[in-house]
């Protein structure tokens, strides 16, 4: 952190141990409720996220106390507007004082409750340990209390600030494992680098993540030094979306969703992600901080570089003539009476033919081209991958309900994650995206409205993947660059060892023609923030 902003946040944290008037509000004492996500970033909506509260699971009905004396500012029903103002459920608002500063500026938020006490009404005074509501499932996808404490003149969200200043909790050492994992080169000699420093908080009943810096240094070059301190807007987004993420160069992503314990999860994963690493750094130091600035965790690492003779992953194929076939990098995957190669068409140019002529079912592959992708041992791996391509349907002479895919990325022969070509009904195609879970299963996500495809139209398709190696891996489809569909998966156990363009699927006896021209594959991170 910048040295004005720790000395403020290290004074504050100070007061707030000292004076904790505030209780947990399902167990009515100092006595912390159970946690699942804590304040600070997350994945929702399989995109990133800064939750801006607590959520502590409990079953619908269970009382609701006021954590503090106060003045009920609001109460009611979900009143959300077309153009988001208000909330999404049945809501509480306490104005309470600020036992750190003493101002009248701290305001308690209760989210998704079921329902509201006699009596809680706005201008009412509420006393600690009142019931003010029960817990409910309005707006969530089970039943919890989410809470915020909101600090400024209003109760605006960009101004909520981390609970556990004031609420009493454990403080213990529970930072733990520290690393450099993932790094993505980009630049035509890698001269661009983004890496990824994940950590772990081993109990999620102490979720008291506060911020993070980053020291990077070299030989002849300034140290550049970033930091990331929940509380402080001008360092991370109070928003939503993967393109959120970013702010001053880094990111802090937490890979989890909102109910752990129903997950049955109990550690909390973060990564911290820093970009546009020029060459002459040389090393890198993570600091995590915790809400009290008494158990901070420190670890330094080399920054990778590419060896001699070593380049990103980039490769581009037109098709045309005079260009190698296969592409450099490339190779041929084809079953017997298939067809795949470059082929003239009536517009002028060449592009890239893919045939499947009612093969039986047996490979996945049956008309395209494989990239192999780094193994871990031959290089640090990349945390994200696109593959992109313009894909023409000629002929889908598939039954209802079938798929192909037209993008994939595979470990081995099995997919880890691929675009979507299905057929919905009559002459119907919608695109969209699967990836794998982590019980090996497959969740699958189409759009039936912005992801129509057509028949003999061409249209640019991109698969990316975000956040490899962890337990929210996101799979996303872009058509024309649009997002149609996104969807979760995790990869802690499985890593794509190769990208693929073509025909594939498991069924039997399809007719498939595709065209597919300007191919492109990259590990250069998609630019945002």
């Amino acid at each position: 952190m910048k040295r004005k902003t720790r000395d403020a946040h290290q004074k504050s944290s100070s007061r707030a141990q000292r004076v904790v008037p505030f209780i947990w509000p399902l167990s009515k004492s100092s006595t912390p409720d159970e946690m699942n996500t804590s304040f600070g970033p997350r994945i929702d909506a399989d995109r990133w996220d800064f939750h801006d509260g607590i959520d502590l699971p409990a079953p619908v009905g269970t009382p609701v106390h006021a954590m503090a004396d106060g003045i009920v500012q609001r109460a009611g029903p979900a009143d959300k507007t077309e153009s988001g103002q208000g909330f999404g459920s049945t809501h509480i608002i306490l104005k309470v004082v600020d036992p750190i500063d003493g101002k009248d500026d701290l305001f308690l938020v209760y989210l998704h409750l079921d329902s509201i006490a006699e009596g809680v009404i706005p201008e009412a005074e509420v006393k600690q340990g009142n019931i003010i509501a029960a817990v409910g499932q309005e707006d969530a996808t089970y039943p919890h209390l989410h809470f915020e404490f909101r600090k400024g003149e209003e109760p605006k969200p960009e101004n909520s600030v981390h609970p556990l200043r004031y609420l009493g909790c454990p403080n213990t050492a529970n930072f733990r494992q520290l690393r450099l994992d993932r790094c993505n080169f980009s630049g035509t000699n890698g001269e661009k680098r983004a890496v990824r420093l994940p950590f772990v908080v081993r109990n999620r009943r102490e979720g008291d993540v506060q911020g993070v810096d980053v020291s990077l240094k070299g030989e002849g070059i300034e140290p550049r030094t970033l930091h990331v301190d929940f509380d402080d807007r001008n360092t991370i987004n109070s928003d939503k979306g993967d393109d959120k993420a970013f702010k001053n160069g880094i990111a802090v992503e937490g890979y989890q969703k909102s109910n752990l314990k129903g997950a049955g999860l109990r550690v909390l994963h973060y990564g911290v992600l820093v970009k546009d690493i020029v060459p002459e750094y040389e090393s890198v130091e993570l600091r995590v901080l915790d809400v009290k600035n008494e158990k901070p965790k420190s670890a330094k690492f080399l920054l990778p570089k590419l060896e001699v003779g070593e380049s990103p992953i980039y490769s581009r194929a037109n098709f045309e003539e005079g260009e190698t076939f296969p592409p450099q990098g490339w190779e041929l995957s084809l079953l017997s009476g298939n067809v795949c190669r470059p082929d003239a068409v009536p517009t002028g140019g060449r592009t890239l033919l893919c045939q499947d002529l009612q093969s039986l079912p047996e490979a996945l592959i049956r008309a395209g081209l494989r990239f192999a992708l780094p193994v871990e041992g031959s290089r640090i791996l990349p945390m994200s991958w696109r593959l992109k391509a313009n894909i023409h349907p000629k002929e889908l002479d598939m039954d209802k309900g079938l798929v192909i895919h037209p993008l994939a990325f595979l470990a081995g022969n099995d997919v880890v994650a691929a675009a979507c070509l299905r057929k919905i009904g009559g002459n119907t195609f919608v695109a969209g995206v699967l990836i794998r879970s982590a019980d090996g299963l497959f969740r699958e996500r189409i759009d039936v409205s912005e992801g129509e495809i057509f028949l003999d139209e061409s249209v640019s398709w991109e698969l990316e993947l975000l956040r490899l190696g962890t337990r929210q891996t996101t799979a996303v489809l872009r058509l024309s660059n649009n997002v149609v569909a996104r969807i979760n998966g995790d990869t802690t156990n499985v890593e794509p060892d190769a990208a693929c363009v073509g025909i594939l699927h498991r069924h039997g006896g399809l007719q498939i023609t595709l065209h597919v021209d300007e191919l492109r594959l990259t590990e250069a991170p998609r630019r945002s923030g």
